[in-house]
């Protein structure tokens, strides 16, 4: 996978010398059903129906960090393609963010992982499916952080 630095400019991850495409989560305070991958959220006073996962593997995925910001991979297994991850800032869990684990082209064959594309540096709890506390990450800034989630 090929990265270019840059302070707070986008940062690129292209596996395929496709389009790249901006991948990310939604931030929000509630529960998830995670057998069901269509529903609506509330968020400052406004209802948004969420697209389901996709399918096919991605072929390239925007990362966006800085001075201020990282990113955040957590690799999984194929059995939890289609599954939400949520993290939140370790001392704001109202702050919830998610994404998918999707199926993702590499130069080895085809992996599943979560992209956290952008998030403000810091400490973040990351979320198991029951909803508990499965461990804490560091996310440091102008870094892309990898950690295992399944």
């Amino acid at each position: 996978m090929g990265l270019v630095e840059t302070s707070d400019a986008p940062t690129w991850a292209d596996t395929t010398n496709s389009a790249p495409r901006r991948v990310g989560g939604v931030a929000h305070g509630d529960d998830h059903d995670y057998d069901d991958s269509e529903h609506v959220h509330g968020v400052d006073g406004h209802v948004h129906e969420e697209a389901k996962a996709p399918t096919a593997p991605s072929r390239a995925v925007m990362i966006d960090v800085g001075t201020t910001k990282g990113a955040l991979i957590l690799d999984s297994r194929s059995e939890f393609s289609g599954v939400e991850v949520e993290i939140h800032p370790v001392l704001e869990p109202s702050k919830r963010t998610h994404v998918w684990v999707l199926p993702r082209e590499g130069r080895d064959g085809v992996i599943y992982n979560a992209i956290f594309p952008s998030l403000a540096m810091g400490e973040y709890a990351v979320l198991s499916r029951s909803g508990t506390i499965a461990f804490m990450v560091d996310v440091a800034p102008n870094t892309i952080t990898h950690a295992s989630w399944d």
